[in-house]
C-alpha cells in the first residue's frame, strides 16, 4: 500500500517507538513519557471499532484517526 490511501499503517506507533529510543539513548525522560502517552492513546482509540481505519476493519480516515489519537496528548 502507498501513502493516501485512507489506512492507519502504524504512524503513531512509530512515532512513539521513535521517541522511545531517542529517549533512552539521550536519556530524555520526558520523550519515553511521550511514547508511552501516544501509544496509551493509540490503544484507547482502537478500543472503538468505529474510530478504526479500513485498514483495521472500521471507517475512519486518517485525519480522523491522527485527530482522535492526538485528542488527549494535547491535556496532558
Amino acid at each position: 500500500m502507498s501513502g493516501g490511501c485512507g489506512l492507519a499503517g502504524s504512524m503513531p506507533l512509530s512515532c512513539g517507538m521513535l521517541l522511545q529510543c531517542l529517549g533512552e539513548k539521550r536519556k530524555l525522560p520526558a520523550f519515553e513519557q511521550a511514547s508511552h502517552a501516544i501509544d496509551k492513546a493509540t490503544d484507547t482509540v482502537l478500543t472503538d471499532p468505529a474510530s478504526r481505519t479500513p485498514d483495521l476493519g472500521g471507517k475512519t480516515g486518517t485525519k480522523r484517526f491522527g485527530a482522535l489519537v492526538a485528542e488527549p496528548l494535547r491535556t496532558a
